[in-house]
């Protein structure tokens, strides 16, 4: 049994995904019939994979960010530097 192309979807790569959906952009525009009626099919489902994917990396930035930011020292305050071990 062929796979559909909106069935191997979820296994593209990033970058794969974004070509496909330039390609199925171009091809609605200036494809032939065939083409701009499969291509307007798929870009409904291009466009869910591809907000998904960015809203994905967006919380794996942000679990990042915060997990840095809980790991990192806290900085020093004016008062820190104020009383330091120094002579005068």
């Amino acid at each position: 049994m062929p796979t559909g192309i909106e069935q191997r979807i979820p296994s593209l790569s990033d970058e794969e995904l974004e070509s496909l959906h330039a390609n199925a952009v171009r091809l609605a525009q200036s494809g032939t019939p065939v083409q701009r009626e499969q291509a307007e099919e798929l870009l409904p489902l291009l466009g869910v994979a591809l907000e998904e994917r960015r809203e994905a990396h967006a919380a794996s930035k942000a679990r990042a960010r915060a997990a840095l930011k809980r790991a990192a020292p806290p900085a020093p305050t004016a008062d820190a530097k104020e009383t330091t071990n120094e002579p005068d």
